[in-house]
């Protein structure tokens, strides 16, 4: 059935019965009453969808007539993916004109579910400075970036900074600004990044919590709960807004302070919920338990320093930035060296000094900063100037010099910096994963 048409042409009862108490202030004149009627679901813009409505057994992932009861019914409406191809996958949101469907009886209420790609989905984002255009965010579709090459961005824009930039669930970008004109965390829509060109924040966050000094924040992280981590480097903590205070923005005071970190750097979230920091200037990379997140504290519960191997055994240089691959080991870059702190070896408290088994040496004229696991589990980092590149999953199982499986070559980059994908790949434990 063309369910389209069908609501087209469902006349002026059907209109009627949509229309009256279905979303806004005249839900609550929808009462339940007796007997059945049709609810008509329909769905464009992807196939399949995921599209629960309340009385109704089950997800539905298409169009469809519904016998339901009289009365209100409650229509929700998840994202969904396309099928992974390659580095990562589209996401697609929903809009429901009638979020509170009202069901007569005896006659057919239509809700329109319309799915719509979300536009910072289905690319490798970089940010990056001294760029020739100012930008400081730049998307690149997968096939531009599948093999060694030069190739330009598909999407630059100016967000005024993208350090330590990170999504949330619904793909919104969240950034740190790149100079005290910029403000020091701010959000930009999703919508936003369909076009190129400079961007202005929906939300911003100036807190006092963050201090004066500087540098002020480097990197942000969501929590499982959708509270928002910011790191100080300055002020030797990282701090805490609850998911309502990110939404609202302004001055808010930080619910969270975890201080006793030396220039805090790179977060990273574990399955458990666990919080790990890149502490710079402590040559550590630190983990604070999940149990001691819900309140403001000093230090943290265990250290871990990693150090070479021989003949010439020394501590690894400063952590800058952390990501975790699908077993559940950390990786960390130092500043150069990438090595992965295997998960059996994240346990315990105090402080310990490893010997990574893997660590990867990347040339003298790489400049990583931050780094992030891609849908196939490649790990991309930036390189020299005008450049970044990739290490297959398959490349991170070796240990000493390795050259990059993919290097890309792009005048629109400037000097590469962090790097994130939305979705974040299901493998890991990032809060802006898709289900």
């Amino acid at each position: 059935m063309d369910f389209a048409r069908a609501a087209r042409g469902a006349g002026l009862a059907t209109l009627l019965g949509a229309a009256a108490g279905c979303g806004g202030s005249g839900d609550e004149t929808c009462a339940p009453g007796t007997g059945d009627g049709t609810l008509m679901l329909v769905v464009t813009g992807h196939d399949p969808a995921a599209v629960s409505i309340g009385g109704v057994a089950g997800v539905q992932t298409t169009s469809g007539m519904f016998t339901v009861a009289a009365g209100p019914h409650a229509i929700t409406a998840a994202p969904v993916t396309s099928p992974q191809t390659g580095i990562t996958s589209q996401v697609f949101a929903a809009t429901v004109d009638h979020p509170t469907a009202c069901v007569h009886m005896g006659a057919t209420t239509v809700v329109n579910v319309t799915y719509a790609l979300v536009p910072t989905s289905g690319m490798l984002w970089a940010g990056v400075s001294n760029t020739p255009d100012d930008s400081t965010l730049l998307g690149f579709r997968p096939e531009a970036v599948a093999a060694t090459g030069m190739t330009t961005a598909d999407v630059a824009t100016n967000t005024g900074g993208s350090d330590g930039f990170t999504f949330d669930r619904d793909g919104n970008m969240w950034v740190l600004g790149g100079t005290t004109a910029d403000p020091p965390v701010a959000r930009y829509p999703a919508s936003m990044f369909a076009s190129g060109g400079d961007k202005v924040p929906d939300v911003i966050i100036d807190s006092p919590s963050f201090g004066d000094g500087i540098p002020g924040p480097k990197a942000l992280a969501f929590d499982a709960s959708g509270n928002l981590w910011v790191s100080v480097v300055a002020a030797d903590k990282v701090v805490m807004f609850t998911a309502a205070q990110a939404r609202a923005g302004g001055s808010p005071i930080a619910t969270v302070e975890r201080t006793g970190i030396k220039s805090p750097q790179g977060l990273a979230f574990d399955a458990n919920g666990n919080l790990w920091v890149a502490a710079h200037d402590d040559d550590a990379v630190v983990r604070i338990d999940a149990g001691h997140l819900a309140a403001s504290g000093t230090g943290f519960d265990l250290a871990i320093t990693a150090q070479s191997p021989p003949p010439v055994v020394g501590t690894l240089p400063p952590p800058i930035s952390l990501a975790f691959d699908v077993a559940g080991n950390l990786w960390v870059n130092y500043d150069g060296t990438i090595a992965s702190l295997p998960f059996v070896e994240q346990v315990g408290t105090g402080t310990k000094t490893l010997t990574p088994a893997i660590q990867i040496v990347t040339d003298v004229a790489t400049l990583p900063v931050g780094i992030a696991f891609d849908q196939s589990g490649g790990l991309w980092l930036a390189h020299a100037v005008n450049k970044f590149a990739r290490f297959d999953a398959a490349q991170l199982e070796m240990t000493g010099p390795v050259a990059p499986s993919i290097v890309i070559t792009s005048p629109d980059v400037g000097s590469a910096s962090w790097f994130a994908v939305y979705p974040a790949p299901d493998f890991t434990p990032l809060y802006h994963r898709v289900p």
